[in-house]
């Protein structure tokens, strides 16, 4: 049991006169008829209900009052604990029920549950075996106390003086200087209510100094409307403004206090009014603090709500495998001393154990062991579902999507840093998860919605549809803003260090021109009918990482391009890192940056690279870890931790981008390297974002290594283009075999040029510049208003091409590059150097460079 060590916010509210009234007394030991005085002024101050009336009974009281006697005072001592408690067994792991509040008044001990009510009371007990991480046993309960939350009216008066804070200038000047604090409805409780105020969210009352900054400002939620007061508030509850506790809202961020804020309004109902729509997306993009945005609403939720009682009880928390121990962690961190309890469902806990262990309110699961053991839920009630990665439920037929709709809990939050922004059916599969029905059924929303968008934007259309798209656009907007909220990271960039984003294009090696060059000609010889272009697609790719990735260990393979290819290798032995333009960049790098002793990630999405790495770390025996798909999930936190650890000697992190591009903090590591790209941008960038996160504290470098005048750099050129081919395939699960090429793109994609020392994705800028390293100008013929077609896009929207040739059309859309810095090779020295790859000047063939 995780005790606290030093008070919080919420125990320094409750705690009464002890702390609350200390920056008004003085540490110069008093008279005891003055210390009789200021005890009566604490007590009148902590318990009046108008504060502004304190003003008055303060002048009144400071005549000398007679001191009662010390055996009255010690007669009125009364104690309150923490504590969990359970019935009484000889069990040696206890299973405790639930929470609750131990009242000591001398000899008599109450045991009162969350809910107010005494559930056990004893006579006669010794008060001295009330201590904290004890064991005691009132009536018919076995309880343990957690901790000492407050004691009024203790017996002398040198336990009031040593209490008494340094600052006398206060208590002198009271009459003069005080200012009674504002009542607030957050400290509001109902009047049947006998349990004791100490889980309430940060109170505006006078608070220690050294607690409470001056100039915080409690992030409130909000009072709810007489609509919503009428629907819900059946109980006739006291009305409260709920507030994020003090030891969340203090480490909060003003974007994330706007998203508690939204997320608050949305599961209460503030936002649509309706019971059955309490749903809401964020989807800001990574980096933003989406883990601490909802924890901070989960805990405030569990202890407040806008009727005078907590809004939940159990929360469900869904995620990908990979983050199970980081959500684990992420709520130890901020919530150590706030005692709450959560089961990990692993190995080691079975999912059925939770329905056993009503005190822990938080369950935290992955999406694969939710789909399996699913029925052992069926006696739980959830009151707050959270599904971490939400962009997994894109497609509502798939199983996990079945299992959590089928959940009976109306309150659901999405977190996505990858909103879906070109398929509205996906997008629509999101929303109806979230708030189900409140977009119709599908076939309703693609009547209504889907079809007149896309028709709006294809190529020659009528200007009806394209006013009808427009206005059904605008109409979806703005029903999906009342729910979905999307910031982007610019608004983090202050909090954050620099960072240098780098696309380097490299020469390939002779070996890898000769092969690219055979399985081209070997593909048009013998066309699509022996070998598939998805299947041509992933040998050139490999190609591109290491030739050596391509070899097969049978002789007999019946693919005839991989024999043809094979059989242009030299033998294993023979080849090297210089083999791949790639890995002799990396190799470099890795040798430059342990000499500056700093960590290196090295991202890829291909285990057979990832061990042709890993070789290579052995071979100069640079210490490592590795995390993919084999890496058990008990493991994972286990490295990142040992990673990040400043007194690990741990240089290069090797991570699969299918199995831990999202959510993992690598900010051990300054420097990171996309050794290879995938078709969906989103998935890259969200590879690149691990080590540029809250808590990095160095300049920041990351690498992105293309292969120049390969395929890789074709799919480099769809990705900022965001042309069709770069839609096709947004999901890593689909099935490819579906996906379709037109001519014009395969002849595009198969076709290997070197002859030109120029980069042809600088080419395709029509950029003038000389390479030099300077920012071009934007290109004048790029405007929107002579090409209305570059206008800003809304999320949803699915814009077709003009009729233009295909060059033209990418060219228009890649000015993103024309606002970094240009370097053609030879790149200067004193960029070389700044970018640890002065050894790597000869492979480069074109490099940009954006500062951030």
């Amino acid at each position: 049991m995780r005790r606290s060590c030093a008070p919080s916010m919420k125990r320094a509210a409750d705690t009464g006169s002890e702390q609350t009234t200390r920056p008004f007394l003085s540490t110069t030991r008093l008279a005891p008829e003055k210390a009789e005085v200021d005890a009566k002024l604490m007590e009148l101050f902590n318990s009046s209900e108008n504060h502004a009336r304190t003003l008055e009974t303060l002048a009144k009281t400071r005549q000398p009052l007679a001191p009662r006697p010390v055996e009255e005072k010690q007669h009125c001592t009364k104690v309150l604990f923490s504590v969990v408690w359970g019935k009484i067994t000889t069990k040696k792991h206890k299973t405790w029920e639930g929470d609750g509040t131990l009242e000591l008044t001398g000899k008599c001990a109450t045991l009162i549950n969350e809910d107010g009510k005494i559930i056990a009371s004893s006579n006669g007990v010794k008060t001295e075996d009330f201590e904290e991480g004890s064991r005691v046993i009132v009536g018919s309960k076995e309880l343990e106390i957690i901790e000492k939350l407050s004691s009024v009216g203790d017996a002398s008066n040198e336990n009031l003086q040593q209490q008494i804070p340094s600052k006398r200038s206060k208590l002198e000047t009271i009459d003069k200087h005080f200012k009674p604090p504002a009542v607030h409805n957050s400290i509001a409780v109902p009047s049947t209510s006998k349990r004791p105020v100490l889980d309430t969210a940060f109170k505006q009352v006078a608070m220690s100094e050294n607690e409470v900054p001056a100039e915080f400002v409690p992030l409130l939620m909000g009072t709810p409307s007489y609509e919503h007061q009428w629907k819900h508030n059946n109980s006739k509850g006291s009305i409260s403004e709920v507030s994020v506790p003090y030891c969340l809202a203090k480490h909060l961020r003003p974007h994330q206090r706007e998203g508690v804020k939204f997320l608050y309004k949305c599961v209460i109902g503030f936002t649509l009014g309706e019971s059955e729509w309490c749903g809401a997306i964020l989807a800001d993009e990574m980096g933003l603090g989406k883990t601490l945005q909802c924890i901070s609403l989960v805990y405030t939720l569990l202890k407040q709500g806008p009727y005078g009682q907590p809004m939940v009880r159990r929360v469900l928390i869904v995620t990908p495998s990979s983050l199970v121990d980081n959500w684990k962690g992420e709520i130890t961190k901020w919530l150590e001393t706030e005692r709450i309890f959560t089961f990990i469902v692993g190995p080691n806990n079975k999912l059925k154990k939770y329905a056993q262990s009503p005190h822990i309110p938080i369950l935290i699961i992955s999406y694969e062991m939710l789909a399996k053991q699913i029925e052992e839920l069926e006696s739980v009630k959830f009151d707050l579902v959270v599904c971490d990665e939400g962009h997994r439920l894109k497609n509502s037929n798939i199983r996990t999507s079945t299992v959590l709709d089928g959940i009976d809990c109306h309150r659901r939050i999405l977190l996505t840093g990858t909103p879906i922004q070109n398929d509205l059916q996906e997008f629509y599969s999101l929303i109806n998860f979230v708030n189900p029905g409140i977009l119709g059924s599908y076939a309703e929303f693609k009547a209504k919605y889907e079809i007149p968008i896309i028709q709006s934007q294809q190529p020659n259309v009528l200007k009806e549809f394209q006013e009808l798209g427009k206005l059904r656009l605008v109409e979806l907007n703005s029903i999906t803003s009342k729910f979905v909220l999307r910031r982007t990271q610019e608004v983090i960039n202050k909090y954050l260090p620099k960072k240098q984003e780098l696309v380097v294009f490299v020469y390939p090696s002779q070996l890898q021109q000769t092969l690219l060059r055979t399985a081209l000609q070997s593909y048009e010889q013998s066309g699509p009918t022996v070998t598939s272009p998805l299947k041509l697609i992933t040998i050139l790719k490999k190609i591109c990482n290491h030739p050596s990735l391509i070899t097969v260990p049978d002789k007999n393979d019946p693919e005839s391009l991989i024999q043809s290819l094979n059989d242009r290798l030299p033998a294993w032995n023979e080849m090297s890192p210089e083999d791949s333009g790639k890995l002799s960049i990396l190799g470099n790098l890795l040798e430059a940056l342990i000499v500056q002793r700093e960590k290196i990630v090295v991202v890829s999405y291909y285990s057979k690279t990832l061990d042709m790495i890993m070789g290579l770390c052995q071979h100069y025996n640079y210490k490592f870890c590795r995390l993919d798909g084999s890496t058990p999930s008990n493991d994972r936190s286990k490295h990142v931790a040992s990673f990040n650890s400043t007194s690990s000697d741990i240089f290069v992190f090797l991570l699969s981008a299918k199995a831990g591009g999202t959510g993992l903090n690598l900010i051990g590591a300054s420097r990171l390297v996309l050794f290879d790209n995938d078709w969906n941008p989103a998935s890259d960038l969200q590879a690149m974002a691990r080590i540029w996160r809250d808590g990095q504290s160095r300049p920041v470098y990351i690498y992105r290594l293309i292969t120049a005048f390969s395929i890789e750099e074709k799919i480099y050129q769809r990705q900022i283009s965001k042309s069709s081919l770069s839609g096709a395939i947004v999901d890593q699960t689909q099935n490819l075999s579906n996906l379709k090429f037109s001519d014009e793109e395969l002849k595009d994609l198969f076709s290997f040029v070197n002859e030109s020392d120029d980069c042809l994705t600088h080419q395709l800028l029509a950029c003038d510049c000389k390479g030099a390293g300077d920012i071009p100008e934007p290109l004048v013929h790029s405007s929107q208003e002579e090409h209305p077609d570059m206008q800003e896009q809304s999320r949803f929207q699915i814009r077709a091409a003009k009729s233009r040739t295909h060059q033209q059309r990418r060219s228009m859309k890649m000015q993103e590059l024309m606002r970094w810095e240009h370097h053609r090779s030879p790149v200067r020295n004193d960029v070389l150097e700044e970018l640890s790859l002065t050894e790597c000047s000869e492979g480069i063939v074109f490099l940009f460079r954006n500062k951030s």
